[in-house]
């Protein structure tokens, strides 16, 4: 009898499904450094601590479930915070950066609801080097959302798997406003090509109410001086925004060329039934000196359409970046960032939208900044 118990215990055993052993990481970044603006406004040059610009600080934990034959669930909770106060970023959300769920297949590709990255940022935002290498490096206040200033939120995401380097995004965001299917909803889409050294992208994005959308922008009111606020003073509170892009990538041994363009378009902006068009135009490379240093310089050119303001009014802006990064381990380094921004066309200088300072007094202004980070 104890030997027939024994024979069924192990029969049933066998016969139970095995599944690969399931994961749960929490991981993070803190970054912080001093930085120093000069003619910020009233105050002139200050010299400020500012959180989470090499990469935003934050906290998460991620993981996945093995369901079986190549399917998986999987979500990732992620929140974003400030180094120097301890405050919750996002505007005090709990998990202001990342709060998603859904499933992923070996065969056909993953599926995600909740808040999430935008095609720009999954697709779009390697490219670029403010992607790369920080905030502070943004096409004009980051217009475009290439620094990721806001996430997308009631979103229904796919991502497909990759055909021979080849991949595609689709997302839509439900608008959740009662009596309407479409109001502040976002539809966006994008493909990526790599090939070896090389990396191809475009992307296209379409928002309504895009300052209602994403509080966590850097959306302004309308103002009777647009120009007083530097790149988003002339776009106030637009009825949709648009965005296309393109860019692509080249590694060549230790060094990497970077090149991108996008096309911003607001619509309705400032209270007016006129439109706001953004061209960014960046070209940028880093070159590793040594397996600890990395150094990256860049140039963006912006240039502004504001379609309810004299034709002779076409404000520009003229950006050039360097950037200097040291490793001291494989999760901590230190890093110099430097930025000089020449406007023109009736626009004062506005170096990431006058964050952490304030616009220039003048068509001139410079940032600087020595920063540590660490990961865990």
């Amino acid at each position: 009898m104890k030997n027939l118990i024994l024979t069924a215990a192990i029969g049933s055993t066998l016969a139970s499904p095995v599944y690969a052993q399931n994961s749960v990481t929490l991981y993070g970044i803190v970054d912080d450094g001093f930085t120093y603006v000069n003619n910020a406004g009233k105050a002139g040059a200050i010299v400020s601590m500012v959180s989470g610009v090499l990469q935003g600080s934050r906290w998460g934990v991620k993981g996945t479930e093995d369901l079986g034959g190549g399917l998986k669930t999987i979500f990732q909770l992620e929140s974003g915070f400030n180094t120097n106060t301890g405050a919750l970023g996002g505007g005090g959300l709990g998990f202001s950066r990342l709060s998603y769920v859904g499933l992923s297949s070996d065969k056909f590709g993953t599926v995600t609801v909740g808040r999430q990255y935008d095609t720009i940022q999954d697709y779009l935002q390697p490219t670029t080097m403010n992607g790369n290498w920080g905030a502070d490096f943004s096409h004009a206040g980051d217009i475009d959302n290439s620094d990721n200033s806001f996430f997308i939120n009631n979103a229904i995401k796919y991502n497909s798997i990759n055909y021979s380097g080849l991949q595609f995004e689709a997302l839509y965001a439900l608008g959740g406003k009662a009596g309407s299917a479409t109001a502040n909803s976002t539809v966006a889409g994008g493909v990526g090509y790599t090939n070896g050294p090389i990396y191809l992208t475009a992307v296209y994005e379409s928002a309504k109410n895009p300052a209602t959308q994403f509080p966590g922008g850097n959306f302004v009111g309308n103002q009777a001086t647009p120009s007083a606020n530097g790149p988003f003073g002339y776009v106030g509170n637009p009825a949709n925004m648009q965005v296309i892009g393109v860019g692509g990538t080249y590694a060549i041994g230790k060094a990497m060329l970077g090149l991108d363009y996008t096309n911003t378009r607001f619509g309705s902006a400032n209270g007016t039934n006129s439109s706001v068009l953004f061209d960014n135009y960046e070209l940028w490379g880093q070159y590793a000196v040594s397996p600890a240093t990395t150094l990256s310089a860049g140039y963006t050119f912006t240039a502004v359409k504001v379609n309810y303001l004299a034709s002779s009014n076409r404000p520009k802006y003229n950006q050039f970046n360097v950037m200097a990064d040291y490793r001291l381990s494989k999760r901590t380094d230190i890093y110099f960032m430097g930025v000089y921004e020449k406007a023109s066309g009736g626009a004062y200088a506005d170096i990431f939208d006058g964050w952490p300072a304030g616009q220039s007094t003048t068509t001139n202004q410079v940032l600087t900044r020595i920063g540590i980070r660490t990961k865990f």
